[in-house]
């Protein structure tokens, strides 16, 4: 089979009645009016038309291309934030690159200048990454997207953690508990910090004499599952227990049918994110509802406007949460 004739930008300009500019800001992810978009994208597609991305990285000092940091793709909070990510990517003509906990930080910095990256998306920096601070200080943009970094130099957004913690201890009051057990995330997470901190202030404001026991899960489902198992065999259990993040919810239920308790009679467990396995009807979990895909997408958007004005001010978006009462909170006993 005769191999189709090369279609240049040129033709596909005249076809779609536009500047070549217009052609190369559409290839290149640029501001186009969406009408004008898609008359470009069909003359395209009809002409399977496959630009050179090594020459218009060239020419446009960027290379299309996308870094995406994620470090527990097994949490399924994060693929939905990739999906949405890419979606707006997408829409816009540039690719993803994922990097996970596989690869070091050595490791991934390396990649993501090797592969000359327009930009870096972060899921989940602490608050001394290893990646993200070198990464911003080889010059790259990077968005932090869910968990955010005090002072650090460049573009953030997340949930209201403060306000998530807010609304459990609330819920868990309300309900009349004043034995409460909070399983917190990882050390140096901005959610962790804040988390625990919204908690902690909403139970001293409402009910200064209620019994609070902290207790490390790490935001891993193992971790969480012993730590739990070991709080509801000891002296003193709680009658409620607020998780950092749905996966340690999960484990949390998981401990307590282990440890023979009933949830939710002899113990309420409330979670922070509303990943969707959390609304199964076998899990059923009460829990704080973050906009996860809201979240990435205006990481995303956030990135392709730093790329269109890089001198623009910073910018930190703060996105509400709401509570969303499943099966698993109720009265304490007795």
């Amino acid at each position: 089979m005769a191999r189709r004739p090369a279609v240049s930008s040129v033709q596909i300009a005249r076809e779609a009645g536009v500047a070549q500019s217009t052609v190369s800001r559409v290839l290149n992810g640029g501001s186009v009016a969406p009408e004008t978009r898609r008359r470009v994208l069909e003359v395209l597609a009809r002409h399977d038309y496959q630009p050179n991305s090594a020459a218009r990285a060239l020419v446009a000092a960027r290379s299309g291309l996308v870094g995406v940091v994620v470090r527990d793709l097994t949490n399924p909070f994060y693929p939905v934030m990739v999906r949405a990510v890419e979606r707006v990517l997408h829409e816009r003509g540039l690719r993803l690159l994922l990097l996970s906990d596989v690869t070091t930080a050595q490791e991934s910095l390396a990649v993501l200048r090797r592969e000359r990256v327009d930009g870096v998306v972060f899921t989940s920096a602490v608050r001394d990454d290893p990646l993200a601070w070198p990464v911003s200080e080889h010059g790259i943009p990077v968005v932090l997207c869910h968990r955010t970094i005090a002072g650090f130099p460049g573009d953030q957004v997340e949930a209201d953690n403060v306000g998530a913690a807010r609304l459990a201890a609330d819920h868990l009051l309300d309900l009349g508990h004043r034995r409460l057990g909070m399983l917190c995330g990882t050390a140096q997470a901005s959610t962790a910090e804040q988390r625990a901190a919204g908690f902690r202030a909403r139970v001293a404001e409402r009910a200064p004499g209620a019994e609070l026991v902290t207790v490390q899960g790490g935001y891993d489902y193992a971790t969480s599952h012993a730590a739990v198992r070991e709080l509801l065999a000891g002296p003193g259990r709680p009658s409620a227990l607020f998780c950092h993040n749905d996966v340690m919810a999960h484990a949390a239920l998981n401990a307590a049918t282990a440890e023979g308790v009933d949830v939710p009679g002899g113990l309420s467990v409330v979670g922070c994110d509303d990943a969707p396995a959390s609304a199964w009807e076998r899990i059923a979990l009460t829990t704080v509802r973050q906009p996860l895909s809201r979240i990435a997408e205006v990481a995303a958007r956030l990135l392709l406007e730093r790329l269109e004005d890089p001198e623009a001010p910073l910018r930190h978006e703060v996105l509400p949460v709401e509570l969303v009462r499943r099966s698993t909170t109720a009265p304490p006993e007795g």
